[in-house]
């Protein structure tokens, strides 16, 4: 099962609200967080501040009280919140992890109401990649094979971890671009 990080800081700071922070627990953002914070700061175009707020959004901690972190501390929680953007969940689950029906790091809510924990990924067919090429940008384009591939809506990708999302999306260009004898079964020869 996975937990989220605690930092505890080796300077503690006062919340908005008077009391003492002494850890700080960095959780994951979901596809759809993340993706929120990026159209919100895309004017700016400054990574930064996208990554303040995913920070902020991660941690729970306000703008006003991450500025009152002492850099090391800011530094180790960034630190833990880039991994979790930037990994895949097969790194932070244990054991065998199954290509075709993969194990969620992090269960989302379906749009049936039943909990979800593990999909069945399934290859396109050209016929499906034709149709992701008409979509007008490549988020569009993202969001439908997705989908396609893994038969979750819209609104339950966004719902996924960012470690899920990044596991999908690397499964998904496995799809799109290697030769089918990538995906056969190894034998061992008796």
């Amino acid at each position: 099962m996975f937990e989220a990080k605690k930092h505890l800081l080796v300077w503690p700071i006062e919340s908005e609200k008077g009391e003492q922070i002494e850890a700080v627990k960095v959780r994951t953002i979901t596809m759809g967080q993340h993706r929120e914070l990026s159209e919100k700061n895309k004017a700016n175009s400054n990574d930064t501040k996208l990554l303040r707020a995913c920070v902020s959004e991660s941690t729970g901690l306000t703008d006003k009280e991450l500025k009152t972190l002492i850099t090391p501390d800011y530094t180790s929680i960034q630190n833990h919140v880039l991994e979790l953007m930037n990994t895949s969940a097969t790194q932070f689950i244990e054991g065998e992890f199954d290509k075709a029906l993969p194990t969620l790091l992090i269960p989302i809510q379906g749009d049936d109401g039943q909990q979800k924990s593990s999909y069945k990924l399934r290859p396109p067919t050209v016929g499906t990649t034709d149709l992701m090429d008409s979509h007008q940008n490549e988020w569009e384009r993202t969001i439908f094979i997705s989908s396609s591939c893994s038969g979750f809506s819209h609104a339950e990708l966004e719902r996924l971890s960012l470690p899920d999302w990044n596991q999908l999306q690397e499964r998904l260009i496995d799809f799109l671009d290697k030769p089918a004898d990538y995906f056969r079964q190894k034998t061992s020869k008796s």
